[in-house]
């Protein structure tokens, strides 16, 4: 109990200060309060004319003749509240007499007294409408006012008061019962009101005292920062009506480089505008203009070299608010401009090659967009630079990469930019050129001088570089699109193989929109099922029976149709999609080989990049284990790029995929750079020969000699081979003479579903009755 004493006696002293006391906190206090009541003295007086006119509306048709006098009382209040608002400043009360918040306070009491007395003469004798209307009018008020005049909390209270007491003295008149309570219920309502705008001006109170409590400080630290900058050496400036200096001080001398008695002859903004070639018009329209001004940037030509200062002023004004001057600061930030510039060099410059970074290239290319000028954008990549880097060494590809920019720079004219975007691409920009001619002439010359040899130590290295062009004309692509049309360029350029420049096409357009199109549907395709496995048999050609089957992916797209592998698997590959696309395809593999392919060596297409996941392993000893698969029915198929990047890695994650007892495929096998030297080591079951020799095993010699040169070396070795791509019987019997042990081809079966898959073959094909049925067809 005795905290709320406390905090009542102290909200009754400091009501009563705020009522009493003429210094000048407190009426600065008394203004902000009364300013935020008159401001809704609008609203509140139509409120309370409005509610007048409803009480007016219950009582109708016949409405008492008291009742009018009683309205147009309160009518005449609501026109002088008003007034009194109108004669307010905008701005508000700066501060608030003691009289002036007494006499608002009398009338927010005649205001609620005029109410009380219309309560206590026409609610007791009037009908179910008028005492309802009367009475939501009422208790709407009681809080709203006592809300409103929160700020002037004994207005607040005796204007509660007084609606409480005639409403009180009215519903008792009535007699009635459930009245009787209804006043019970009005009498614990508005000391409620009473409190929360008691406890209302308190917060508003300590809010108002904080923010002038804040805002001396922030004054308090401006001066203390004025004259931190004038102990850093700054110097203070001030003129006269006239713009004439009224007193130089040794330090203003000093910055400005003044002459003795020079300042007598001459206006300040004049020993500006001699001393600032720069001096742009604007800027002496802004030092003579009556304005104030911060920060205005003055570069002066002096003694000892280029001097930056910053100029701030403000005007002056006597006490007829005429203007009689100005006052400011002159600061020198000549090591603030020089060191932002050595930022913005760095920050537009490439450190290790001295040459423009992506920052300062995108910059120069926006401008020139901006200007709509022609322009052409080179991205060069260099071709054999990341083996050197990686082989010799990181401080000898650095010395490359600066040779390298130093010949860039001798090929670039003066309407060139060069620039490293990093690693070992680079780019130029070419504007001012009569046609795209010229820019492939010197993509050429680029691409030339980047092959000769560079020497580094006793070193010679030959790195060379691919190029890919994008020209914009006027009204052409922005920025973004430009460099996507350059890299794409650049793409083209580097598939067509080493030293090779590309120039921009809409066919390379639609070839990198049909590329996002495939990249985007491979991320739902195997969800909405438009990714199927076909199988095609794999024959023993000692038995002629079927005895394994391969797992060849096909996807039908909605808008793209059929969509070959060979397309978008390295896609899937560059977008991080081959790994879950793998998976499925090995699970689905292992499904279909304990279920509809019982019996046979079920092969499985791996890529590269699948089998160098960590996780690899694991997940296909978990599909083993899940399909109680024994892993001799399983064989992977692997092209020699899986042991081209890091063989030694490679080697190890083949001998750990053998161990589990899974098969090992060597695909295309005699197409690669170095095949045979990998069949020692590596844990090969079955080479694949490519389709390409069996395509011309019956025209060239060559071909009939490397299939069966392969086949006898798999003897030898142990392994077994199969030959892929049959699709004649006259192929069928070559193969057959070189001793390969499997096919498959379309001459037994194209790749299909695997409800379609054949059980058993017929009787196998000859030359005669194969040439005998194209003849008939």
């Amino acid at each position: 109990m005795k905290p709320y004493i406390q905090t009542f006696d102290s909200l009754r002293n400091d009501i009563a200060l705020m009522y009493s006391s003429d210094e000048r906190e407190v009426a600065l206090l008394r203004g902000a309060h009364l300013t935020s009541v008159i401001r809704v003295t609008p609203a509140m007086m139509f409120a309370n004319f409005g509610a007048g006119a409803c009480i007016l509306l219950s009582f109708s048709p016949e409405i008492p003749s008291g009742l009018w006098v009683w309205f147009s009382l309160l009518t005449m209040l609501c026109i002088l509240a008003t007034l009194s608002w109108k004669r307010m400043p905008q701005s508000g009360l700066l501060t608030s007499s003691v009289r002036r918040i007494k006499r608002s306070t009398l009338h927010a009491a005649g205001l609620s007294g005029i109410w009380a007395v219309m309560i206590i003469l026409w609610f007791p004798s009037g009908g179910s409408l008028q005492q309802m209307s009367i009475s939501t009018l009422v208790t709407g008020m009681i809080g709203a006012g006592g809300f409103v005049l929160s700020p002037l909390p004994r207005a607040s209270v005796i204007y509660v008061g007084l609606y409480t007491v005639g409403s009180l003295i009215a519903l008792l008149l009535t007699g009635k019962p459930h009245y009787i309570a209804l006043a019970l219920l009005l009498f614990l309502y508005s000391p409620m009101v009473v409190i929360g705008s008691l406890l209302s001006w308190r917060k508003s109170t300590d809010l108002i005292n904080a923010q002038r409590q804040a805002a001396r400080q922030g004054e308090m630290l401006s001066v203390l920062l004025q004259d931190f900058e004038l102990d850093a050496g700054d110097a203070l400036w001030e003129t006269d009506a006239d713009g004439m200096l009224n007193h130089v001080s040794p330090r203003l001398t000093e910055l400005l480089e003044l002459a003795p008695n020079e300042h007598r002859e001459k206006r300040f903004v004049e020993l500006l505008s001699d001393r600032c070639a720069e001096l742009k018009k604007q800027g002496t329209e802004l030092i003579e203009c009556r304005q104030n001004f911060r920060a205005l940037p003055l570069s002066l030509q002096g003694r000892r070299g280029v001097r930056h200062l910053a100029l701030t002023g403000k005007i002056l004004l006597d006490d007829q608010g005429r203007f009689v001057g100005r006052r400011g600061i002159v600061s020198d930030v000549t090591d603030k401009v020089n060191n932002e510039r050595m930022l913005q060099t760095l920050a537009h410059t490439d450190s290790l090659t001295g040459l423009a970074n992506r920052f300062k290239l995108r910059d120069t290319i926006s401008a020139l967009v901006k200007r709509d000028q022609s322009l052409a954008l080179l991205s060069v990549d260099l071709d054999r630079f990341k083996s050197i880097n990686d082989n010799h060494g990181h401080s000898t590809g650095d010395a490359l990469l600066q040779v390298i920019a130093r010949r860039l720079l001798g090929c670039a004219g003066e309407n060139m930019l060069v620039a490293r975007l990093g690693g070992d691409e680079f780019a130029l920009v070419v504007w001012q050129f009569e046609s795209s001619t010229e820019i492939t002439a010197l993509a050429q010359k680029l691409i030339s001088n980047l092959s000769n040899p560079i020497t580094v130590g006793e070193r010679e290295f030959r790195v060379g570089a691919s190029i890919g062009i994008s020209v914009r004309p006027p009204g052409g692509p922005h920025l973004d699109d430009l460099m996507v049309q350059s890299d794409m360029a650049l793409y083209t350029a580097k598939s067509a193989g080493r030293g090779c420049w590309s120039l921009y096409s809409e066919e390379m357009g639609e070839r990198s929109r049909r590329r996002l199109a495939i990249e985007e549907g491979l991320r739902h395709a195997i969800e909405r099922g438009q990714i199927q496995v076909h199988w095609q048999p794999k024959v023993d050609l000692a038995n002629w029976e079927i005895v394994g089957a391969e797992a060849l992916i096909r996807w039908s797209h909605p808008e793209l149709g059929r969509v070959g592998p060979d397309e978008f698997i390295p896609i899937a590959e560059q977008c991080g999609l081959i790994d879950g696309l793998g998976q499925w395809v090995l699970e689905e593999a292992c499904r279909a080989a304990v279920n509809e392919l019982q019996g046979l060596t079920i092969s499985v297409n791996v890529s590269a990049m699948q089998v160098q996941f960590g996780h690899f392993l694991e997940g296909l000893k978990t599909l083993l284990q899940r399909y109680q698969l024994a892993p001799q029915r399983l064989e992977l198929e692997l092209t020699e790029s899986v042991i081209l990047d890091d063989p030694d890695q490679a080697l190890a994650t083949l001998h750990a995929i053998r161990e589990t007892g899974v098969r090992l495929a060597l695909d295309d096998f005699g197409t690669g750079y170095s095949s045979l030297s990998y069949l020692r080591s590596f844990p090969f079951d079955t080479l694949k020969i490519d389709r390409s020799f069996i395509t011309e095993l019956l025209t060239r010699q060559d071909a009939q000699a490397i299939v069966r040169m392969i086949t006898e070396l798999a003897i030898t070795l142990g392994k077994r081979t199969v030959c892929e791509g049959v699709e004649t019987a006259e192929q069928l019997n070559a193969i057959c003479a070189t001793g390969c042990n499997e096919v498959q081809g379309y001459l037994i079966s194209a790749p299909v579903p695997l409800s379609a898959f054949p059980r058993s073959l017929p009787e196998r094909p000859s030359v005669v009755t194969v040439m005998t049925s194209e003849l008939q067809s």
